[in-house]
C-alpha cells in the first residue's frame, strides 16, 4: 500500500536562476537543497506562466490554474473599464478569482500556516495562522497602491542611514559638544547630535520623533564608540556600538497617525574615523510589531531574539553605497533568522500544510545581475565579487529552509519551487517608442520631452500598460475611447502587431519583440480575459530588466527564466532528475494526488507522473480494494453450508 503524505510543505523562492541553485545543491554549497534533491526529484524545464513575475505566477503556484483563470495577470492589475493609465498593484487577496490550495484543504478541516505568500491579504484562511501576504516580506506593504510599478511603503519605516557625509536620502548628522546627558558615562570630548528621523515609505505616517547620537573616545586612539539614545539619559539608550557592531534588538513604541504603534529594530555602526568627520549609522528600518499577523494573537506570539520581520530593507541602501556587501548578507540573514523562528513557533501548534516565500533572490538579482555575468559585467574581478555574494545570499536562505525543515517529519511532502528565474538588465527598451513612431500613441505638446509625457486620449488608438499588454483606447468601454469597436478595433490590433514585428532598435540592430499575439490567440500563454490586453507581446532578453516580459523559457547569459522545482516525500522518486515539462501549474494536483487532498475548484494542472515512485498506486489500491469488495460480496451472498 503506497505511503500517502501527511502534511506538505512549499517552500518558495522568489525569482532564482534555477540552473545555478541546482549546481551549488550538488556541490554541496547549499546542503538543505542538496538534500532534497538527492532524497527527491528535481526538474530541468519547469516553465512558469508568462508575464515571468511575482504576482500572477504565485497565484498559480497556490490555485493550479493559469492567470487568465485566477485574474492575476501582471504586477499590476486594471480594471476593464477604468481609464487605461489606472492600474493598482496586484497583492489584494479580493483580486484572486480561484480558489487556492489552503482553502480546498479546508473543506477537509486542514490547517494551513501562510508566511509572505504574494496576494493573500487580507488572509483567506479560517482555521489557520498567516503572516505577512500584502507585499513581498512580513511588513511590506503594497494594497491599494495605485503607483508606477516597483512603489512600495512599510507599515512604519523603511532604511535609514544617519551620516556625517551626504547620501541620497540619508539623514543629516552635525555633531557638537555634548551637553545635557544624564546618567550616560562619557569624556569631556564627546560630542553629540541630535537627529530627526525621517521614515521612508511609511504606510501609517510617525509623529515627529528625535534621536540623540553621544559620540566618545573610549581610550586615547580617537573617536571609537557611539551611543544612541531616544532620550538623553540613561533611560532611553538604545545601544553602544563600536564600528561593525550590530545592536540587540530593541522595542520601542512609537506615535503615528494612527495611534501608538510598537516597532522593534537593530542598528550597525557602519563608520567612525578618530577624528569623528566621517560617521554612518545603518538602520535597517522600523519594524511594526502587529498590522501583519492573522489571528492578530499571533503577532505576540511570535519573538526573535536574532532576527528582524524585514521589509525590502538593504538593496536599495546597497545601491546608494549605504552598506557594503558584508553588511547586506547581514542584513538579510536578520530576515531568514526571523522567519525561522517564527515558523518554530507557528508549526508546534497542530498544522497540515505550510507555504513560505522568500524574496531574497529576486531583490539580489534586481541590483547586482549585470555584475554576475561575465556578457554584462565591468570585469573579472567584478563577477567574482558579486558571485559570491549571490551565493551567500543563498547559503542564507539554505540555513533558513533547513531550519524550517526540522518541523517536517518522514510523512511530509516537501516542494521547493519558484516564481520565476532572472537575467542581467541589459539595453533599454520602451515599448512606447514603437506605438508612438506607428501613430498609434500619440503625446500632447506640454508633455512632449517630460519623463513621464501626458497621452493625449483624443488622438492615440493604442496604449501599453504594465509589462506585456496593449490596449486598444476603444469606445464603450474606455472612459476616453476613440476606437469604434468591432471592424475599426480588428484593424488597430492589426497595426499594433504588425508594428511591434516590424520594429527594429536603432542602436542594436536588433527586433525587440519576439512575439505579439491577440489577446484571444493568447490563450496558448494563459491569458484569454478582458484582465488582460487587446494584444500580448514577449521581448527579447537582450533587452529591459531582470524579468518579466519575457517567455518562460528564455536564456540569456548565466541568466535563465525557468522555474525550480524540487519534491521530496512520501510517494516520491529518489534522486531522479525529470526532463519533462514540468508547469507551476502541475503543482497543485501533484500534492493533491500524494497527499489525498481535495483539488481547487479551478485547477488547470495535471499530475507530474514522472516524479511518482509508483505512478500507479492509487490504481492499485482501487483495484485491490475492489477485489476484496467482491471476496465479501461473494462471502455474504453465497448459501450457507449444511
Amino acid at each position: 500500500m503506497a505511503k500517502t503524505a501527511k502534511k506538505v510543505m512549499v517552500l518558495g523562492l522568489d525569482g532564482p536562476i534555477a540552473p545555478r541553485v541546482y549546481n551549488w545543491a550538488k556541490q554541496g554549497e547549499l546542503p538543505t537543497i542538496g538534500r532534497l534533491i538527492e532524497e527527491g526529484v528535481h526538474a530541468s524545464n519547469c516553465l512558469v506562466p508568462f508575464p515571468t513575475i511575482t504576482p500572477p505566477n504565485w497565484a498559480s503556484i497556490a490555485t493550479g490554474a493559469w492567470p487568465g483563470t485566477h485574474g492575476i495577470t501582471d504586477f499590476d492589475g486594471h480594471v476593464p473599464g477604468d481609464p487605461l493609465d489606472k492600474v493598482h498593484q496586484n497583492f489584494d487577496s479580493g483580486f484572486v478569482l480561484a480558489e487556492t490550495l489552503w482553502e480546498a484543504g479546508e473543506r477537509v478541516g486542514k490547517r494551513s500556516i501562510l508566511v509572505n505568500w504574494p496576494t493573500t491579504w487580507p488572509p483567506t484562511i479560517k482555521d489557520g495562522a498567516q503572516v505577512g501576504g500584502a507585499g513581498l516580506s512580513t511588513t511590506d506593504w503594497r494594497l491599494g497602491i495605485a503607483h508606477e510599478i516597483g512603489f512600495t511603503t512599510t507599515i512604519l519605516s523603511g532604511d535609514m542611514l544617519l551620516s556625517t557625509e551626504m547620501y541620497p536620502h540619508s539623514h543629516d548628522v552635525t555633531l557638537r559638544k555634548a551637553r545635557g546627558w544624564e546618567g550616560v558615562e562619557h569624556s569631556a570630548k564627546a560630542l553629540e547630535a541630535e537627529v530627526p528621523l525621517r521614515p521612508w515609505r511609511p504606510k501609517t505616517p510617525l509623529k515627529p520623533v528625535t534621536w540623540h547620537l553621544l559620540v566618545d573616545c573610549s581610550g586615547d586612539d580617537g573617536y571609537d564608540v557611539v551611543t544612541v539614545a531616544r532620550t538623553k539619559d540613561r533611560q532611553g539608550v538604545y545601544a553602544r556600538l563600536r564600528v561593525g557592531e550590530w545592536s540587540q534588538s530593541v522595542v520601542d513604541t512609537f506615535d503615528t497617525d494612527e495611534g501608538p504603534q510598537q516597532a522593534l529594530f537593530r542598528m550597525k555602526l557602519l563608520e567612525l574615523s578618530g577624528d569623528a568627520q566621517r560617521f554612518r549609522l545603518y538602520v535597517p528600518g522600523l519594524f511594526a510589531l502587529h498590522g501583519w499577523g492573522y489571528p492578530a494573537s499571533i503577532e505576540d506570539e511570535i519573538s526573535s531574539e536574532g532576527g528582524l520581520p524585514i521589509s525590502r530593507t538593504g538593496w536599495e541602501p546597497f545601491l546608494m553605497e549605504w552598506i557594503d556587501m558584508q553588511t547586506l548578507v547581514e542584513t538579510n540573514a536578520l530576515e531568514h533568522e526571523w522567519i525561522a523562528d517564527a515558523t518554530k513557533i507557528l508549526l508546534a501548534k497542530p498544522w497540515d500544510m505550510y507555504f513560505l516565500q522568500l524574496h531574497t533572490p529576486d531583490y539580489a538579482y534586481h541590483t547586482f545581475s549585470a555584475d554576475i555575468d561575465p556578457l554584462t559585467a565591468a570585469d573579472e574581478a567584478t563577477v567574482l565579487a558579486y558571485q559570491d555574494l549571490e551565493l551567500q545570499l543563498y547559503k542564507s536562505v539554505d540555513r533558513a529552509l533547513g531550519r524550517i525543515l526540522e518541523a517536517a517529519g518522514e510523512d511530509t511532502l516537501v516542494v521547493v519551487t519558484s516564481d520565476h528565474g532572472g537575467k542581467a538588465k541589459t539595453h533599454a527598451f520602451h515599448i512606447e517608442d514603437i506605438l508612438k513612431s506607428a501613430g498609434l500613441l500619440v503625446y500632447s505638446s506640454t508633455g512632449e520631452g517630460e519623463e513621464h509625457p501626458k497621452v493625449d486620449w483624443t488622438r492615440t488608438k493604442a496604449v501599453s500598460q504594465r509589462f506585456v499588454h496593449i490596449y486598444v483606447n476603444t469606445k464603450g468601454r474606455d472612459p476616453d475611447g476613440i476606437v469604434e469597436p468591432g471592424e475599426e478595433y480588428e484593424q488597430v490590433r492589426e497595426q499594433v502587431i504588425k508594428a511591434l514585428h516590424e520594429y527594429v532598435d536603432p542602436k542594436t540592430g536588433l527586433k525587440p519583440i519576439v512575439l505579439a499575439l491577440k489577446r484571444e490567440d493568447a490563450r496558448i500563454l494563459g491569458h484569454y480575459t478582458e484582465r488582460s490586453g487587446d494584444v500580448i507581446y514577449a521581448i527579447d532578453p537582450h533587452f529591459y530588466n531582470e524579468h518579466g516580459p519575457y517567455l518562460p523559457t528564455t536564456r540569456f547569459g548565466v541568466g535563465d527564466m525557468r522555474g525550480l522545482f524540487v519534491m521530496a516525500g512520501p510517494g516520491v522518486k529518489r534522486g531522479e532528475l525529470i526532463e519533462r515539462t514540468v508547469w507551476l501549474t502541475d503543482i497543485v494536483p501533484t500534492i493533491c494526488h500524494l497527499a489525498e487532498m481535495p483539488v481547487p475548484k479551478h485547477c488547470e494542472g495535471g499530475i507530474i507522473y514522472q516524479a511518482l515512485a509508483d505512478p500507479d498506486a492509487q490504481v492499485k489500491e482501487l483495484q485491490a480494494l475492489r477485489r476484496n469488495v467482491d471476496r465479501l460480496k461473494r462471502m455474504v451472498e453465497r448459501p450457507p453450508m449444511c
